[in-house]
């Protein structure tokens, strides 16, 4: 009479990622060693080990059964009744890894002893619960090693998180890279699950890539002076388009082993519209926060942003996260007002009655932008993603913002119902509001009456101009009878935030071409004439470029490399060719300048374009 014992293989990759361990032969032995007292007395450090070569011939008569496990990592053997009371080996033969790794190119036998199982005591507990298996689990260390020693098999295993929530975050593209000094390889990519896990499997040809490859491949460390073998690993992440995470060869982990164990968070909301999460306005762009402080990121006393004080313009961005609905289900709406009575950042925020100017209601200030996303929770032939963008018929008279009825509104014009929203996942595209300072900005330019080389008069110079920005959010009660509940206190306020929407002001020229005309070949020394003026003036250079090549050569003459000379760096004869050493050629000078201008997302481009005088150099 024979009895039915049930086992089942499973392997560590990571403590919360365990992976069934398919089509590999168990073995069943009677003990190597007879005196030997089951492993359940000893650790699994002491039992597992890899069964050398002498030991396995050694133990060849001493072979009871082999079985395959199936792909839930199950086996089953049938125990002969003449050795129910005897203790068993349990070893298996590792012919290959998940994911259908090959078995390797080894000569020798890869076998394992697992432990050593009292089998009538096992038995017992199968035979009163008809569900009962024995289950074995490979430790993290052990299993790593088999998987990427004998099979190249390298495996990444992550969550994808909220950062302030800790919710998973499902359906979203995780990409890793690795590293490299010469270029960066994509090792993979894997989609999360509804619990936000992922799992990434690839092998070492993955990272040793080259220029070269496939005739060489080499692990190119971008420290290539302390070389390394594992790769130096950084995670992408998007969903429906959208950047969740963006990490950078700055953040890889370095070197990392066989199975690498990682979880991403995200600052994304990515929710059920039926979600409640803190709401707040909590930056401007991606680069600045909306808070006075010390960070590099924060806003100082007197209103300049970042560590390199920079000065609002154009379309702004005002950042942050705002749930759909409060706690109790009711609908959530935001404003923002704006003053020109400002004070410090330092100072308690300015009186509510100072801000009478609202986006959505004062006119010039609302600037159309993408809100929030719509991901279809189980992807469909159409209408996956839903961008959903603001407009003026989202404000009421007041100049409260509902989203809400952005994303109705939305929904309806795209041939769904308010109700479909449910279908779907809403993705914060942590833009609250956009804001246009040019509507908010009245310094004139510099008028255009002054020459190259010309000093600008302090009465044509453009003064500092500041703003304070209020945000305010509610919950609806019930809106007709004016009930409203607050929702984190009376608002944030920003008290001082400098714009500039002004041009930088710039002329260059030549004076032995004014001397002549623009067409005049010239020699001898020569010399330049160049204004540049801004109130936030940053780097300014002169560069000089024959037309036979192709690199420009830099010109210092002490006034326009000098960073003392805060708002403008005037020359009404910065000498060039002296002495005279230039050859007889056509060369152009250009005249580089930028400024502290930033929207929170890109610094001011008025300076990309230099200003240029080309001439003829007749030796």
């Amino acid at each position: 009479m024979n009895t039915i014992f049930k086992g089942s293989l499973r392997g560590y990759v990571c403590e919360d990622c365990r992976e069934f361990i398919s089509n590999v032969d168990v073995l069943l032995y009677l003990p190597y060693k007879q005196t030997r007292v089951p492993d359940a007395t000893a650790t699994a450090k002491e039992v597992f080990h890899v069964v050398t070569k002498e030991e396995a011939e050694k133990r060849k008569g001493l072979l009871i059964d082999k079985k395959t496990t199936d792909i839930n990592g199950d086996f089953e053997f049938e125990i002969n009744e003449r050795y129910l009371n005897s203790d068993f080996d349990i070893d298996f033969v590792c012919g290959s890894v998940p994911p259908k790794h090959p078995k390797p190119k080894r000569e020798e036998q890869v076998q394992f002893h697992i432990t050593t199982l009292a089998m009538q005591a096992e038995l017992e507990k199968q035979t009163k619960d008809q569900n009962s298996r024995w289950n074995y689990t490979i430790a993290h260390k052990w299993w790593c090693y088999i998987r990427g020693h004998f099979f190249d098999a390298w495996v990444i295993c992550g969550h994808l998180m909220n950062c302030k929530t800790n919710k998973p975050i499902a359906n979203a593209t995780v990409t890793a890279m690795d590293a490299d000094f010469l270029t960066d390889d994509t090792l993979g990519s894997a989609t999360t699950d509804a619990t936000g896990h992922f799992r990434i499997d690839y092998s070492a040809a993955d990272f040793k890539k080259t220029f070269l490859s496939p005739w060489l491949n080499v692990e190119t460390d971008p420290n290539f002076l302390s070389f390394q073998s594992g790769p130096d690993v950084y995670f992408k992440a998007e969903l429906a388009g959208t950047k969740l995470v963006d990490e950078t060869k700055a953040d890889a982990r370095k070197n990392v082993g066989y199975c690498l164990c990682v979880t991403l968070c995200s600052e994304i909301a990515v929710t059920d519209p039926g979600d409640t999460f803190p709401s707040a306005w909590t930056g401007i762009g991606n680069a600045f926060s909306s808070s006075y402080g010390t960070g590099i990121h924060d806003f100082d006393a007197n209103g300049f942003a970042g560590s390199g004080k920079n000065v609002l313009f154009s379309t702004i961005r005002l950042t942050g996260q705002a749930a759909l609905k409060s706690a109790a289900g009711n609908p959530i709406e935001y404003r923002f007002r704006v003053s020109h009575t400002t004070d410090l950042n330092t100072a308690a925020s300015l009186p509510e009655a100072n801000f009478t100017k609202i986006v959505g209601v004062t006119p010039g200030l609302f600037v159309k932008s993408t809100v929030s996303k719509l991901s279809r929770i189980v992807p469909a032939p159409l209408l996956n993603e839903i961008f959903v963008e603001s407009d003026q018929s989202d404000f009421d008279t007041e100049g409260w913002f509902d989203v809400n009825h952005a994303i109705e509104r939305t929904l309806i014009s795209v041939g769904l119902t308010p109700a479909d929203l449910a279908l779907y996942n809403v993705i914060e595209e942590d833009t609250l509001i956009s804001l246009d300072t040019t509507a908010l900005t009245t310094q004139p330019n510099v008028p255009n009456i002054f020459n190259a080389g010309q000093t600008i008069p302090d009465a044509n110079k453009i003064d500092i101009e500041k703003i304070a920005i209020r945000f305010e959010i509610r919950e609806v009660i019930d809106k007709a009878a004016n009930n409203f509940g607050v929702i984190g206190g009376d608002g944030k306020t920003l008290n001082s935030i400098v714009i500039n929407n002004n041009p930088i002001y710039k002329k260059l020229a030549i004076k032995e071409l004014e001397d002549s005309t623009l067409c005049s070949p010239i020699s001898g020394i020569i010399h330049l004439k160049y204004t540049l003026y801004h109130p936030y003036l940053s780097t300014c250079s002169l560069r000089i470029k024959k037309n036979s090549e192709t690199t420009e050569t830099h010109i210092n003459d002490g006034i326009i490399d000098n960073p003392a000379v805060v708002d403008q760096r005037t020359n009404a004869s910065s000498e060039i060719n002296n002495p005279p050493t230039m050859e007889r050629c056509t060369y152009i000078v250009r005249l580089y300048s930028s400024t502290r201008k930033h929207n929170g997302d890109y610094g001011d481009s008025d300076g990309s374009w230099p200003e240029e005088q080309l001439f003829f150099y007749n030796g």
